[in-house]
Order: structure tokens, then C-alpha cells, then sequence
């Protein structure tokens, strides 16, 4: 690896996206000293999206290097895995087909990056962009990647940052696959909804000792078209991505008690407990609200994502199994990290960077 940044930008049937996002790509203004790359993987689609990336590409008669990778395992997932291991330089930004990145957004994810290594996920800003006036009651409940991630630019507590425009440190995805960490979401698939790698990969890092942050500094827009503004589409949203909590919620839980005990269920009971209260606070005033209005429409969102959340937490064997999934990868993370300390310093080439001091000294 050198330093610099590889731009892994994964595509399903993305032809009609692709001309403005590799136009912002294109006009990065990056210092002569920065060195980065552009990687797309065409994830089986079934349009021209790849001939359209490289004839997009062309007209800019950009110098820097550019290549289309072709993925035919559907799924977010390994799309992005063959973008991970195709990257040659330490920091790997991810920017979806529809994100159009400001113009210093490679340059200001280098700097951060390069100063500050105790992160291991960075995330940006999105501004939403509409193809088309979105209807009133989507103006007041967005489950899409935008705003900010924090109150200020730093560390983020909850150790979570959405995927889009998302920069990763390459060392940290070294250390994960020599410790055989193995995705337990399946996120995006084709037209399928599935979601939460992203938050997933923030909590395997958080996990390893790094620190997710967030930088208001990393601007991009995110493009949203027409027919993802219809309540079917947020319907069926909120159903296939529901699949992603009871992992998600083993892994923060773990982040909170470090090993399992008596705590794992208390942490449990008490996230139960909360996501119904808020469910019959919602319903009540759902109630109380004249329906066909924007109002009432978000609260029934509302209330559907919220159902949603209770029934996930109710599978409880299952989210105990998933948390000894993560307890275990956390083992294996403590064990490889322990085995590069030991391997000797005349074969640096051998050793993988020390990022889990933190870590070791949690009890298992």
C-alpha cells in the first residue's frame, strides 16, 4: 500500500447515474504530491453501465488512473470487496453511483486521514437532491444518507457513520481478513432493499480499536430519483432492511458490555422497552391526526419503523447468537493482533499494524 486514495465506486444498472458522478469525480482538485485512482465495479448489470464509465471518463482527459472492474456475484457486498482488494493505496473512499463529491472532497479525506490514524471510518455530508419535488411528508422523515453525522467534525460516539462518501483505512480491512472476518449482513442485492453493511463495517472497526469520525469538511450531493419517492418504495425499504438489526444490535451491545454476561440482556430489555415506548407514543398521536395529511404519514412511517424494530429485538436467541458471532471475531481480531506483535521487527513486511492496545485490555 502507499498513500493516497482509491475511489471504489460500485454500480448496478447505474448508466443513467454514471455522467454526473464521474464528471464530480473528474474534477477533483487534488495536489500534484496526492496520488489516487478511480475503481468501478460493474456489479452484473444488465445496461451499458461500464461502457458509459469509461466513455464518461474520456471526455475529461484526466491523467489520473481509471479502471472498470466486473463483478459478477450480485450484491453490494462482494462488489465492494472486489473493489477493496483491486485498491492500491491506503485510504478507500466509497462513492455510490448518485453521490457527486465537491470538488476537494479527495484532497480533504487524504489530510484527515494522514493526520489523524487512529481513524478508521470517515464520514461525510450528504445534501439530498431531488430528480423530481418529493412529496411534503418525505421533507420531514429522511432514512436516506444525508445531513450531518454529528453536532461537530470528530470522533462519533456511536461509532456509526452512513456507507455513501464514506473514506476507509485499508490497514484496518487487512487486519479483518487475516483475522477471516465474514460479513453477517448481505446488504443491497440487485432491487433488493437489504441494507446495514456499512454500519455493520463501522462496528467491526470500532470493534478492532480504530475511531469512527465524521467531517463536515466532506461535502457531497445525493442524487435521489423519481422512483425512489413513492411510499412503496419507503415500504418495502423499511421491511427488507429491518433484516439488518438484530445483527446490528449484537455487535453495539458488545461495543457497551465488551464479553458476554447477565448485562447482554439488560441491554437488550432496555432497547426493547425503549423502541415501544416510542411506538405508543406514535400511535397515540397518529390517532389524534386527520388522515391524508403529511402528518400523519410520517408518523405512520414512523410507526412502521419502529414495529419493525421491536420485532427484530424479539428475536432475542438469535441476536445471542450473533453477539457470540462478534465475540468470537473480537477473539480472533485480539489473537492475530497479539501474533504481529510477536513476529519479529526484522520482518516488517510480516506485520500488521497495531491498532488494538485498546482492545487487548478488554476482558473477553
Amino acid at each position: 500500500m502507499a498513500a493516497g486514495v482509491s475511489i471504489v465506486l460500485c454500480t448496478y444498472n447505474g448508466a443513467e447515474r454514471l455522467p454526473e458522478t464521474i464528471g464530480h469525480i473528474a474534477r477533483q482538485k487534488v495536489s500534484e504530491g496526492i496520488l489516487w485512482e478511480v475503481i468501478i465495479v460493474d456489479n452484473n448489470s444488465n445496461d451499458n453501465s461500464a461502457e458509459i464509465a469509461n466513455n464518461e471518463w474520456n471526455k475529461y482527459g484526466c491523467a489520473t488512473s481509471f479502471i472498470v472492474k466486473h463483478q459478477p456475484k450480485q450484491g453490494l457486498t462482494p462488489a465492494r470487496e472486489m473493489g477493496f482488494a483491486t485498491a492500491l493505496y491506503d485510504y478507500i473512499l466509497l462513492c455510490d453511483d448518485d453521490n457527486w463529491l465537491c470538488e476537494n472532497y479527495v484532497e480533504n479525506a487524504f489530510h484527515l486521514m494522514h493526520q489523524h490514524p487512529e481513524i478508521g471510518i470517515l464520514g461525510g455530508v450528504g445534501e439530498l437532491v431531488y430528480e423530481q419535488e418529493p412529496p411534503g411528508w418525505l421533507w420531514d422523515f429522511r432514512i436516506l444518507a444525508s445531513g450531518p453525522q454529528a453536532w461537530e467534525s470528530g470522533r462519533v460516539k456511536r461509532n456509526l457513520v452512513y456507507g455513501a462518501g464514506a473514506v476507509i483505512r485499508k490497514e484496518g480491512l487487512e487486519l479483518l481478513k487475516k483475522s477471516n472476518f465474514v460479513f453477517m449482513l448481505s446488504d443491497r442485492n440487485g432491487n433488493q432493499l437489504a441494507s446495514g453493511g456499512d454500519h455493520e463495517l463501522c462496528y467491526v472497526f470500532a470493534l478492532a480499536g480504530y475511531e469512527i469520525w465524521y467531517n463536515e469538511q466532506l461535502g457531497f450531493k445525493h442524487f435521489i430519483t423519481k422512483d425512489r419517492l413513492t411510499w412503496e418504495y419507503y415500504q418495502k425499504y423499511i421491511q427488507e432492511s429491518s433484516q439488518c438489526f438484530p445483527v446490528l444490535e449484537a455487535y453495539k451491545i458488545l461495543l457497551q458490555i465488551k464479553t458476554y454476561s447477565i448485562l447482554f440482556w439488560a441491554h437488550l430489555f432496555r432497547s426493547l422497552v425503549y423502541f415501544i415506548k416510542n411506538f405508543i407514543r406514535f400511535r397515540l398521536l397518529k390517532f389524534s391526526t386527520p388522515v391524508n395529511t403529511n402528518r400523519y404519514k410520517i408518523l405512520s412511517m414512523k410507526c412502521d419503523v419502529l414495529q419493525t424494530r421491536i420485532f427484530a429485538l424479539l428475536r432475542f436467541y438469535t441476536i445471542r447468537s450473533n453477539f457470540r458471532s462478534a465475540l468470537a471475531l473480537k477473539k480472533r481480531l485480539q489473537q492475530t493482533e497479539q501474533l504481529n506483535r510477536n513476529i519479529p521487527a526484522k520482518c516488517p513486511s510480516q506485520k500488521l499494524p497495531s491498532r488494538l492496545n485498546q482492545v487487548l485490555k478488554m476482558p473477553l
